[in-house]
């Protein structure tokens, strides 16, 4: 069982950070690849992110005002495959 961290995406070239702002998931969740994991603010908006990976998800991030630097891992999903 490999271990795939879910990072905060760069979703626009001149973005540096984004914030948490939502879990649509918990930890123990089984996901699979492609489900919505957590809601993103930047800048301009506010976006779904996807699961990398299908799997169960730990080790969330809790939600804050703070900023996160892109490529921050906030979860992880013990991977199927």
């Amino acid at each position: 069982m490999a271990t795939i961290e879910v990072i905060l995406p760069k979703v626009d070239m001149d973005m540096e950070s984004g914030v948490l702002v939502a879990w649509k998931v918990k930890a123990g969740d089984r996901v699979r690849e492609g489900d919505i994991l957590f809601d993103m603010e930047t800048g301009k908006s506010t976006m779904e992110v996807e699961a990398p990976a299908s799997g169960v998800i730990r080790d969330l991030t809790p939600v804050s005002d703070a900023e996160i630097a892109v490529g921050t891992p906030v979860a992880w999903i013990d991977s199927d495959d």
